[in-house]
């Protein structure tokens, strides 16, 4: 499945039927692909030919049932699991408990339900060919607009606004309270039972883990063997004891060095990809009408939030092109700009000192709140440089000329070297 050619969207189509079939259900027309060219997920918009009613859906952990009055839109959602760096383990299973927690905590906050509802759900079958075999997810279908597409286009007092929204919402998932059932670091999913319990992160391989250092250990372990993959001027990092110098600093405990000042007890749901790329918007309200696609929700620390999402338009994360901003929200100190700055890098800091105080009056964990959050940086910072995307993956790879790219691998070996000096 690691095209979307005519033949494999007919094989989504046909299992689509299939699927809306075990529950009496019919489209009145072919489905509507969404999100679309696809990457992670193969997502349809399906107008049903009859309402679905409660009745439609046997109950399921994490689901809800339709209301009353019947829905004559869904979304189907079917995970790929030939997409990039995804762990498909408990993966279906990871969205719908991520997705199940954070709507208790909307509901508890009396905030909008703007996480949409699941009806129906499968995880994958391995032991079947084509689309039939696939993960899939049958949920609510949520009206708006893309917000990152409409974003640009308001007002700043309408982007504030967004921005407080946006900032209630996050109060959910990282305030979601975990069940009894996790205690590790990792993922979701559920038990025989149907409680939601410990399970594999969707974006590293094995787990969960005891301590946080293990999923730091792991994740640049991880992305270490990425970097020897074939076909890449990377190779593995061999040429010039670079890898060399890499397994050294892991075998010397340099991630426990790094991290003895930060609190690594500190465990939370993290969606992973927080951003206005993931929220729908109604513009004649101005209201955010969907938070979607928990597909890399996990249980971590809460500073990867601010590393995995939120570089886009509401400043929450922690940038390191904008060195300025950058020191701002680490230390939780806006000082007055100069007038001089253009009108760009002015908004985008008032929309990063909104947030920031948004965070605060809420009571939230923040950058700046998170000791040893340079470290933390860090290690980010030298996951991401063990293999960058512009000379692992095969888009980047196919438009970069082969001086370029070793050119790349070149910088990127000094800023490796550097990290590692600064923790020997």
């Amino acid at each position: 499945m690691a095209t979307t050619s005519d033949s494999v969207i007919a094989d989504l189509v046909a299992a689509a039927e299939g699927i809306l079939g075990r529950f009496g259900l019919k489209a009145i027309e072919e489905p509507i692909r969404l999100a679309f060219p696809w990457y992670n997920n193969f997502i349809f918009k399906i107008n049903l030919a009859q309402p679905a009613f409660p009745t439609a859906f046997p109950p399921q952990p994490g689901t809800v049932p339709p209301p009353a009055s019947g829905v004559t839109t869904i979304v189907l959602r079917f995970s790929n699991p030939d997409a990039r760096g995804v762990n498909n383990a408990n993966r279906v299973q990871n969205i719908i408990a991520s997705q199940q927690l954070v709507c208790e905590a909307l509901l508890a906050s009396a905030l909008p339900a703007v996480v949409p509802a699941v009806y129906a759900w499968a995880p994958p079958r391995p032991e079947i060919d084509g689309a039939a075999g696939l993960g899939w997810i049958l949920d609510e279908f949520r009206p708006g607009e893309d917000l990152h597409e409409v974003f640009s286009g308001l007002s700043l007092d309408d982007k504030k606004s967004v921005v407080s929204q946006v900032a209630n919402i996050f109060a959910c998932v990282q305030g979601a309270k975990l069940p009894s059932g996790v205690t590790k670091f990792g993922a979701l999913t559920f038990d025989e039972y149907g409680n939601i319990v410990d399970g594999q992160m969707p974006i590293l391989p094995g787990g969960p883990w005891d301590t946080y250092a293990d999923v730091w250990r792991i994740n640049l372990l991880t992305e270490l063997k990425n970097s020897g993959q074939e076909d890449t001027v990377m190779e593995g990092w061999r040429p010039n004891g670079v890898r060399d110098r890499i397994e050294e600093f892991l075998a010397a405990a340099g991630v426990e060095r790094i991290l003895q000042d930060v609190d690594t007890s500190l465990r939370v749901l993290v969606h992973g990809d927080f951003s206005t790329q993931n929220m729908l918007f109604d513009k004649e309200s101005n209201r955010i009408t969907a938070l979607l696609d928990f597909d890399f929700a996990c249980v971590t620390h809460p500073c990867h939030e601010f590393f995995s999402g939120m570089h886009d338009e509401l400043g929450g994360g922690v940038p390191a092109e904008n060195e300025l901003l950058q020191r701002a929200l680490l230390s939780g100190v806006f000082e007055p700009l100069s007038s001089n700055l253009p009108q760009e890098k002015m908004e985008a800091w008032e929309l990063a000192k909104t947030w920031d105080n948004a965070l605060v009056s809420k009571g939230l964990i923040r950058p700046s709140q998170i000791t040893g959050m340079e470290g933390l940086q860090d290690l980010s910072d030298l996951a991401s440089l063990l293999c960058p995307r512009m000379l692992s993956h095969p888009m980047f790879l196919k438009r970069t000329p082969k001086e370029v790219q070793e050119t790349k691998r070149a910088e990127t070996e000094v800023k490796i070297l550097k990290m590692l000096e600064k923790w020997t």
